[in-house]
């Protein structure tokens, strides 16, 4: 079996604004083993009532982030298996002289 590990770093950090309160940031940054990275971002907007426990917006917005990483994959591995299903149907042309056909 060829196993294969891949890490995500979330940084978490917060901003704070006369406008919006205090708004927590989350960026999941994953590099697979191949160099690729991808970066998911969350937002999440403490209540001002809650001040007191920041964990709350914290966790929020760590799940957005990784929500939006998981999209991104999703989308990079749809792209690649269009590609991979082009070339696949290229070559089966090149090959038998017809789209499709199969030896």
């Amino acid at each position: 079996m060829n196993e294969k590990t891949w890490s995500v770093n979330i940084v978490i950090d917060e901003h704070k604004s006369g406008e919006t309160g205090a708004q927590t940031r989350a960026r999941a940054l994953l590099r697979a083993s191949d160099r690729t990275t991808f970066v998911g971002t969350g937002l999440a907007r403490r209540n001002p009532q809650h001040t007191d426990v920041p964990e709350v917006s914290e966790d929020m917005a760590a799940a957005r982030a990784l929500a939006d990483l998981s999209h991104q994959l999703y989308e990079a591995a749809a792209e690649r298996e269009a590609v991979t299903r082009s070339a696949l149907n290229s070559a089966r042309t090149t090959d038998f002289g017809r789209p499709g056909s199969s030896a």
